[in-house]
């Protein structure tokens, strides 16, 4: 299928709009989901660009079903450790005291 010529300028106002989003922090991403949550997808995606306490319900339910991301500093580590569901459980955690056994390095 042959592609209709683009009106001039049209691509040069596509990337002055993704350079203006890119500075408001915005990305673009592109998914693909069924097509029966098309619409759901989209409206999603707008609640979470238009912020707010939708915005913020909206990632608070997700974050919840989806896995965390691995910590980078201790403050997600804390916050890890505190999601674990171990959490509140008597664990008694003790080191195996043998001395191990011998290795020859030579």
């Amino acid at each position: 299928m042959a592609r209709r010529p683009e009106p001039e300028g049209s691509k040069s106002r596509v990337a002055r709009h993704r350079v203006r989003a890119l500075a408001e922090g915005l990305r673009r991403v592109e998914i693909t989901v069924p097509a029966n949550d098309t619409r759901l997808v989209k409206a999603m995606a707008g609640v979470l660009r238009a912020g707010g306490d939708e915005a913020r319900r909206v990632r608070d339910a997700f974050a919840a079903m989806t896995a965390m991301e691995p910590a980078r500093t201790g403050r997600d580590l804390v916050a890890f450790l505190r999601a674990s569901p171990l959490v509140g459980e008597d664990l008694v955690i003790e080191r195996d005291g043998t001395t191990g056994r011998p290795v020859d390095l030579k």
